[in-house]
């Protein structure tokens, strides 16, 4: 029975051979990053940290993915759209408390807060002396 040896690979760059599985695709598996998870959490405003942790990544992770960050930016604006659109037709229903809040984020509208005394006459601040 002849005894077989694996042929050495030589280092290019050293010219040592080299040991194990080196240059032979060795090392850490590339992530697979799930797209159609990102652009759906992104939809729902979750943040980078949120949808590092859903895939089992780091952040770093995803900012690294150049795919990652067109699609996270792509889903949380298409999010935003998404919840105006129903901002809108609660306000076109008749849900009075969205027309407010719109009118305040959109229209600068505030409500005035007034302090008054008893049946609406003007409030008086009486100073006590320390005791």
């Amino acid at each position: 029975m002849r005894n077989r040896r694996k042929k050495q690979t030589i280092s290019p760059r050293t010219g040592q051979p080299k040991q194990g599985h080196q240059g032979e695709g060795g090392g850490r598996p590339r992530f697979e990053i799930d797209y159609d998870s990102v652009k759906k959490l992104a939809g729902i405003q979750c943040t980078q940290a949120e949808i590092a942790a859903w895939l089992g990544c780091s952040v770093d992770t995803l900012l690294r993915d150049e795919k990652f960050c067109e699609i996270y930016k792509s889903g949380i604006e298409n999010g935003r759209m998404s919840l105006r659109r129903h901002q809108w037709r609660a306000l076109e229903d008749g849900n009075t408390t969205m027309l407010v809040w719109l009118g305040k984020q959109y229209l600068g509208q505030r409500e005035k807060n007034e302090l008054t005394g008893a049946d609406g006459k003007d409030l008086v601040i009486t100073w006590l002396p320390p005791q």
